[in-house]
């Protein structure tokens, strides 16, 4: 790739990533109440990043859809869903609790 092409790509790139913070930015300056219903959305959004990374391990575990029962991750997910539940702890400690878990388990069997 010819040093022009590079830099022309760069630029671009720089643009696009600039332009997609500027709405938040003016957001954050100006003190725009955004609307009830896309401000609960954004709130949402950790939550479902932390799925989107969380659930392919899971339900994947080496690149493969494994559902059966010996698939150690569906038990300490399971785990991790009733501690959260009943616990109403910080995420971190249902994090721990999944993670000790998983670690638990395949220890055992």
């Amino acid at each position: 790739m010819e040093t022009s092409t590079a830099l022309i790509l760069i630029a671009g790139m720089a643009a696009v990533t600039y332009l997609t913070r500027l709405p938040l930015r003016l957001f954050v300056t100006r003190r725009f109440r955004l609307p009830a219903l896309v401000d609960r959305i954004l709130q949402q959004i950790p939550i479902a990043a932390f799925a989107a990374i969380v659930f392919p391990g899971v339900l994947q575990p080496g690149g493969r859809t494994d559902l059966h029962a010996s698939n150690l991750y569906l038990y300490a997910a399971a785990a991790t869903v009733i501690a959260a539940i009943t616990l109403r702890a910080s995420v971190l400690v249902t994090i721990f609790v999944g993670v000790a878990t998983a670690a638990l388990l395949q220890l055992v069997l």
